[in-house]
């Protein structure tokens, strides 16, 4: 698995290479320019209102084409948004950019302005490009440490952290799950280790429990993974770092449903339903509402997570809550037949053959789609004519 995952990533960093933008980035809380690598997402031109994430690497000179190729490989499958990726070059400074002062524990004055110079470059972003409010920060060692004060400010300017070995300091070991658990917002924090006993293994294994067991906005994941160093550590860590912060963007999945909840509660009656009980519908809706909300993208409904749901509806044998979903699916996609096909369907369950038939009528003259044609609907008319 190790060499797999360290071959994808080699090759990835082949692909997204060329793909890149050079950029030489004048920064006033510097007084100095900086090297920067921009990586924009594949459709950005196709669609001149959507937003994407906004992905800022550390170490950019050697982490950027690992997690640029990585996030062009997720988006794809779209198990994570597109995102714009930039990475800033620190070949010559991470030390400087990084440095802490021995005798308070907090960043140098250097450190301060690089910390200064990241914010800056996020604004920068956000007004040329059609960048959503949500940013993750990858850092490696030392770098995410310092990245970590960024929790110590008065308002915290990034929504997710993947911390890669991170070398924390000892005001960082002190504070971090405290400052972590007391966030307001929703945020993401991500550690990888090495399987080597650290530090970040210990304080993460021993503290977090209890503080974070009430806490819904705040997501919080530390890894030690087998069979690692400090150097390819990352290999692995980035693509698990980024699908668990963009988990509850990824498509649904039929095996995750039979597990959840959701299973039980879709499986009664609509009419034994408690108020509090969550529909398969309203398990979508909240879905596509919590990554306009937490990643700041405004999204159609995917019609594989419609088919999906729709699906585990038929098993479940609820046809009036598919009835209600073939509103949503001709809403969202009113050219195709899976929307019109489906509410027969629904009719067809409930008794109701003589407007499923109609429903069946209506799916025909509409685009074939999702596996479904025109003789699909014509099987359909017949049988049911033959029950009237």
């Amino acid at each position: 698995m190790k060499n797999i995952v360290i071959a994808f990533a080699f090759l990835s960093c082949l692909t997204t290479y060329s793909q890149a933008l050079y950029r030489s980035f004048p920064s006033d809380v510097l007084g100095e320019e900086r090297n920067v690598k921009i990586l924009k997402p594949r459709n950005y031109n196709s669609n001149q209102e959507k937003t994407y994430p906004l992905i800022l690497v550390l170490d950019g000179d050697y982490l950027f084409e690992p997690v640029s190729g990585v996030v062009d490989y997720l988006s794809y499958w779209d198990q994570m948004p597109e995102s714009f990726v930039v990475g800033i070059n620190q070949r010559k400074s991470r030390y400087d950019d990084t440095a802490i002062n021995v005798e308070s524990g907090f960043p140098e004055e250097q450190a301060q302005r690089y910390m200064d110079f990241i914010m800056e470059l996020v604004t920068t972003m956000q007004k040329e490009y059609r960048v959503a409010p949500f940013t993750v920060l990858v850092a490696k060692d030392i770098n995410a440490n310092l990245a970590s004060f960024f929790l110590m400010r008065k308002k915290v300017a990034i929504d997710a952290f993947l911390q890669i070995e991170p070398d924390y300091t000892t005001i960082i070991q002190e504070n971090l799950v405290n400052k972590i658990s007391s966030l307001d917002e929703y945020n993401y924090f991500y550690v990888a280790t090495s399987a080597q006993k650290n530090v970040a293994s210990k304080l993460f294994s021993e503290q977090t429990d209890s503080l974070f067991s009430t806490k819904e906005n705040v997501k919080l994941k530390h890894e030690s993974i087998e069979e690692t160093n400090f150097y390819n550590v990352a290999a692995q860590a980035i693509p698990r770092g980024l699908d668990f912060i963009f988990n509850e963007y990824q498509l649904v999945e039929g095996e995750q449903l039979l597990n959840s909840n959701l299973a039980q509660d879709t499986s009664k009656e609509s009419a034994n339903r408690t108020p509090d009980m969550k529909t398969a519908v309203q398990t979508l809706l909240d879905k596509y509402e919590y990554v306009k909300k937490v990643y700041g993208i405004d999204m159609k409904l995917r019609l594989k997570d419609l088919v999906t749901m729709s699906e585990y509806i038929i098993r479940e044998k609820d046809w009036e809550q598919l009835l209600d979903m073939a509103t949503i699916v001709d809403k969202e996609y009113p050219d195709i037949m899976y929307g019109k096909f489906i509410e027969g369907m629904g009719y067809e369950g409930i008794g109701r053959y003589g407007r499923a038939i109609k429903s069946f009528e209506q799916a025909y003259i509409l685009e074939e789609a999702v596996g479904l044609t025109k003789d699909d609907c014509l099987d359909k008319v017949e049988a049911l004519q033959a029950k009237e």
